[in-house]
């Protein structure tokens, strides 16, 4: 049996895949049709979206789609968001402004202490450092995107402040922001699923925006409270409503304007943090730029890419797989989507 420390990593990790080439090899003879493509991603999950974009002049234009203008479940992508409005609060020199700050250091680099009103449940190693633990901005970012580090996103969402980071949701041309409004933070997330009733969850639902924000405002229990969970989580819980939800297009948006975002020299380091981790292992000689953010957790699994081929093009691929009665497959997604590269790689 697992511990519940480790039952409770596997439950909001970022995308754990199963195998992580060095390389991206072409796909075979028989998977190098977007159809192939879809009849394989069909078969994973009940729930599927699926969207290659081109970028061009900052629009997403499609490759190819498959349910892509579906809402799904997409765990910690949401975490792109909370990016976007960091990076544009500090190029707008918003950034604290109403809060004390170290003049000597440049805004990635302010100190950011670690608080236990903010701690969340795993991934991420943040939780088990000391109360006060000091970080840099910067570093809270890599960890969040390259961890999903739901200690750190939770201190980068209050310190921007929940609103604000609705708001760059909507700017960042989200089809329907309220879908996630009020905006959970991870640990509020971890205790609507693991330790409210049914009737709670359903009292939630049931009331005004206004009324969530205080529910959530009100929402006190620390990570401690989840160490008396009695059972390990083996199935999925609720994932059609206490979820972040998006579709393909608000993903390659989002993607498209973080990376806008980060050619401007004050936020540089926005497409460099997104940089540090892609799962898939993508030849760089083939693609020189790849940036990436995935959410999971029981039930949910959802990645997404901003690719820059060796031609100078630039494509969006974004996905979401929803089952509400089981884990996914994830060698199977793995599998898929390293196809769905080669293809691309491969299209004109």
């Amino acid at each position: 049996m697992r511990s519940i420390t480790e039952s409770l990593a596997c439950f909001l990790a970022t995308i754990i895949w199963l195998h992580t080439p060095t390389s991206l090899a072409m796909p075979d003879a028989t998977s190098t049709d977007w159809q192939h493509f879809d009849n394989a991603a069909a078969a994973i999950a009940p729930g599927v979206s699926f969207l290659v974009a081109d970028i061009t002049q900052g629009q997403c234009k499609p490759v190819h789609q498959l349910n892509a203008e579906s809402s799904l479940g997409v765990g910690s992508s949401f975490k792109l968001y909370i990016l976007g409005e960091l990076g544009n609060q500090i190029r707008d020199g918003r950034f604290r402004s109403n809060l004390p700050v170290q003049k000597e250091l440049g805004p990635w680099e302010q100190p950011v202490a670690i608080e236990q009103g903010f701690k969340s449940i795993p991934g991420g190693p943040l939780l088990f450092v000391p109360d006060g633990t000091v970080f840099t901005v910067r570093y809270l970012a890599e960890q969040m995107i390259q961890r999903s580090d739901n200690t750190a996103t939770d201190h980068l969402l209050f310190l921007l402040g929940r609103e604000n980071v609705e708001q760059r949701m909507k700017l960042m041309q989200h089809h329907d922001p309220g879908l996630n409004t009020p905006l959970f933070a991870t640990r509020e997330f971890a205790m609507m699923k693991l330790l409210d009733t049914d009737k709670q969850i359903e009292t939630y639902f049931a009331a005004t925006t206004d009324q969530r924000r205080q529910i959530l405002d009100n929402e006190h229990r620390s990570y401690d409270a989840l160490r008396d969970v009695a059972e390990e989580q083996a199935v999925p819980i609720r994932i059609e409503n206490v979820e972040w939800f998006a579709d393909r297009f608000d993903m390659c948006r989002a993607l498209v304007a973080l990376y806008n975002l980060g050619q401007d020299p004050r936020t540089r380091p926005v497409a460099e943090i997104l940089t540090l981790e892609d799962r898939l292992g993508i030849d760089r000689e083939q693609f020189p730029y790849v940036g990436f953010k995935g959410g999971s957790e029981i039930g949910v699994l959802a990645g997404n890419w901003l690719l820059e081929r060796n031609d100078g093009r630039r494509f969006a691929m974004t996905m979401a797989f929803n089952d509400p009665s089981k884990a996914i497959d994830q060698s199977a997604v793995v599998t898929a989507i390293q196809n769905a590269v080669g293809i691309l790689y491969a299209t004109p």
